[in-house]
């Protein structure tokens, strides 16, 4: 964790000592900035936040604060203000140490697979609807929807996007790599489960879809309501169901050392395949190149300070037109650059093992308020290469988040972390994904909403599709 220093936004100064002479302490002069803040462009040109203004208040209201619950109240309105999903400050929780995992746990257990998917639309409360047990149901539960114009549609349900949320998926990785149960599992063995779990994951995923096909589903409607994001397999799971090839958006990424450091050791696995004569050579030239020019460009000093009381920045503190969200490039078939070192610095999604075929099944994804990061990655992906039809509302807005864990920053006397989101995806507009994915086809929902209610709505929009 990086310890606070004078360069980072007013009310981290606040924060590190707020049991500790709170009002004594925000009377001094705050000295603020945005130094990894990737989303501080979307705040100021498109939410056309007044930032000098909120300093003011901030401080103003800090300088009130009696107590340490007033100044968290006033921080976290702070932090609120600014609508991104993935901008967070998180209290510390107490003295109270996490409990260890019991001796007796499977090793799944032990690297943090637990079960905790929930569905938000219950589509059993439809007449019109019929369950369809499957082998893979454990995973992805679905079933048909028969519409009024005699069209069957096939449901499938994703609760999350990360492989710690299926542990049975685990428990069948781990005997397929026929790991015992009691296995001391470092990071390598924790990547290969990883792995060998998504894989599993992707063709249950695949299996689920045609088996929908094959009792008779005319289209696939993949819910992703209430989905919060997730891992990296998000990538390998629109491409299992996508009947077209799918092409990355672009990806802008922060000044800041800590990418410099991934895109130095990125361009290292390039390197080597080059040096050992390795793939092919004109692209990993290429890619060598783009990787140098990104690195550059990562270091490239912007201080975008005078937001705080300009309300503008001379600079912006994003890399663009580089690198896409898959990496170096925006495509390569399944199966690509197998043996290479760069092989995921090429194009990440080549980690996963998937199929791409023309012929899949018409394709609706399903999404709510509550649909967040990688699910919003998802559905965007789907939309912007005209893969899928998007159907709901819109979606919660957290975009990009973390690279590598992100820059945490552990304040000194609070324990508190905040964390900011160090990359942008950025859609086929130009846009930032952090405004959310809109729907193509809305879907009237309410909070007040009963579960009936809500699968009655979307059964009503549902009818109307052709």
């Amino acid at each position: 964790m990086q310890q606070v220093n004078k360069a980072h936004w007013l009310f981290i100064l606040c924060l590190a000592v707020i049991a500790e002479s709170i009002p004594a302490f925000c009377r001094q002069p705050a000295v603020t900035s945005a130094s990894h803040y990737a989303n501080l462009d979307w705040a100021i040109e498109e939410r056309r936040m007044d930032l000098p203004k909120l300093r003011v208040e901030t401080e103003a209201a800090l300088q009130q604060a009696r107590v340490a619950a007033d100044a968290r109240r006033t921080l976290d309105h702070f932090v609120d203000s600014f609508g991104d999903g993935h901008l967070e400050l998180n209290w510390p929780k107490g003295d109270s140490q996490a409990p260890t995992a019991a001796d007796h746990a499977s090793l799944c257990e032990r690297l943090g697979y637990k079960g905790r998917r929930k569905a938000w639309i219950d589509f059993s409360l439809l007449p019109q609807f019929s369950p369809l047990p499957t082998e893979d149901g454990v995973f992805f539960s679905g079933g048909l929807l028969k519409l009024p114009s005699g069209k069957t549609l096939g449901i499938v349900r994703i609760g999350v996007f990360s492989e710690k949320a299926y542990p049975e998926a685990c428990q069948q990785a781990v005997q397929e790599l026929n790991m015992p149960d009691n296995a001391n599992c470092g990071d390598e063995c924790a990547k290969k489960i990883e792995i060998r779990t998504a894989n599993l994951l992707t063709a249950a995923l695949t299996a689920s879809a045609e088996e929908l096909r094959r009792a008779g589903a005319a289209a696939l409607l993949v819910d992703i309501t209430h989905n919060g994001g997730g891992s990296d397999w998000v990538e390998a799971a629109p491409r299992a169901l996508s009947s077209k090839p799918l092409r990355d958006p672009r990806l802008a990424f922060i000044k800041n050392e800590h990418w410099t450091t991934q895109l130095e050791d990125a361009l290292k696995e390039v390197d080597t395949d080059l040096n050992n004569h390795r793939g092919p050579n004109q692209l990993l030239r290429n890619a060598a190149a783009t990787l140098e020019r990104a690195i550059a460009a990562s270091k490239r000093p912007c201080n975008p300070e005078e937001a705080w009381t300009t309300g503008k920045v001379d600079c912006s503190l994003l890399v663009k037109d580089l690198l896409f969200a898959s990496g170096v490039l925006s495509y390569a078939p399944p199966g690509s650059f197998t043996g290479l070192e760069s092989r995921t610095t090429l194009f990440h999604p080549a980690r996963y093992a998937y199929t791409e075929k023309r012929n899949r099944l018409p394709l609706y994804v399903l999404v709510d308020s509550d649909t967040w990061s990688a699910a919003e990655y998802f559905a965007a992906l789907l939309q912007d290469n005209k893969a899928a039809t998007i159907v709901g509302e819109l979606t919660g807005g957290a975009g990009c988040g973390y690279t590598n864990g992100g820059i945490p920053t552990e304040l000194k006397n609070s324990k508190a972390e905040i964390k900011m989101p160090d990359c942008v995806r950025l859609r086929a507009d130009g846009s930032d994904e952090v405004n959310g994915v809109t729907p193509d086809v809305p879907v009237p929902w309410a909070h007040r909403d009963s579960p009936f209610q809500r699968a009655q709505k979307l059964f009503n929009v549902l009818r109307s599709l052709r």
